[in-house]
């Protein structure tokens, strides 16, 4: 009888693991297909002008984005890459191509641009944020990372009505990442934000972290605010930065900043002011006379 039962138990448990196993191999390509069609939906026709599709849209995944860009796709799978719709267009002589990179978050979108951007590039008001060169139209919008190229008579226009009907079927988030928003705008370099997912100032436990770079007369800070999930892991991510200049240099407690405040140097990474803010980490790289301020204006942007 204990036998018969035992049995039975381990045929039901047999069954449920193989239904498990069924429902999660059948979701995983339903899942696939959904994204698919949504990233298709942002390239269908009508398309701009006389363009014509030159053959129909690649779709490449996590698992063979590096049979598009074989050397490239580890930095996109750091940012939680999820799809990308590759297609080529031609309108008279001119040739496109248009690349749509569908990731996790609108961080995820705009720290992978950032990472591929230079800030001597000719901005545009497009989406996020956008930048215009020989040939190149690249924007950000909400989990959308949207890279154009061209060649031929006419292209740079042809780009344009590009970008602009993207932006339009993609709508949701046209700005930059809500915290750089709240960030201080005063003496901010232009187009010098980043967002990090590794190793951010070279230090494995910052990471993530936005980064952005502020300037006064010929000195230059950058400030680092790195995101924990917990005040208690914030306050973690400060004793390493604290032991880690110990270690290479000085450091020494300044309750004067704030919460957890610090003051440190070595002959490596210079001077660095820091302090938590709730979950929050922020740091100052080779701070003005005014760090300590700029220190206590960022806490109180941040939520």
């Amino acid at each position: 009888m204990l036998r018969h039962s035992l049995l039975r138990t381990i045929a039901l448990v047999s069954i449920a693991l193989a239904a498990t196993y069924v429902q999660a191999q059948s979701s995983a390509p339903r899942t696939a297909d959904a994204a698919q069609r949504q990233l298709a939906s942002l390239l269908r026709e009508p398309f701009p002008g006389p363009a014509r599709a030159q053959a129909p849209p690649s779709f490449y995944g996590p698992e063979s984005l590096y049979q598009y860009i074989d050397g490239g796709a580890d930095i996109y799978l750091l940012y939680d890459f999820k799809g990308l719709l590759h297609q080529d267009f031609k309108s008279g002589s001119a040739e496109l191509t248009v690349d749509i990179y569908q990731m996790d978050q609108t961080e995820d979108a705009f720290g992978i641009y950032a990472a591929e951007r230079s800030p001597t590039y000719k901005f545009v008001s497009i989406g996020g944020e956008g930048y215009r060169d020989k040939g190149v139209f690249n924007f950000l919008q909400d989990h959308y990372y949207v890279k154009l190229s061209g060649s031929g008579a006419n292209v740079d226009g042809l780009l344009d009505q590009f970008a602009r009907l993207l932006s339009e079927r993609i709508g949701g988030v046209r700005t930059l990442p809500a915290l750089l928003v709240k960030l201080p705008r005063e003496h901010r370099v232009p187009h010098s934000e980043q967002y990090v997912r590794k190793d951010p100032l070279g230090h494995a436990f910052l990471a993530p972290a936005y980064v952005v770079a502020y300037a006064q007369g010929k000195q230059e800070s950058k400030l680092v605010v790195s995101v924990a999930n917990n005040p208690q892991e914030a306050k973690s991510r400060v004793e390493q930065l604290t032991k880690h200049f110990q270690q290479s240099g000085e450091c020494a407690s300044a309750p004067e900043l704030g919460e957890g405040g610090i003051r440190a140097k070595n002959n490596y990474e210079g001077r660095m002011i820091a302090r938590t803010q709730g979950r929050y980490v922020i740091a100052l790289l080779n701070p003005q006379e005014n760090g300590a301020e700029i220190l206590k204006t960022v806490a109180r942007s941040l939520p």
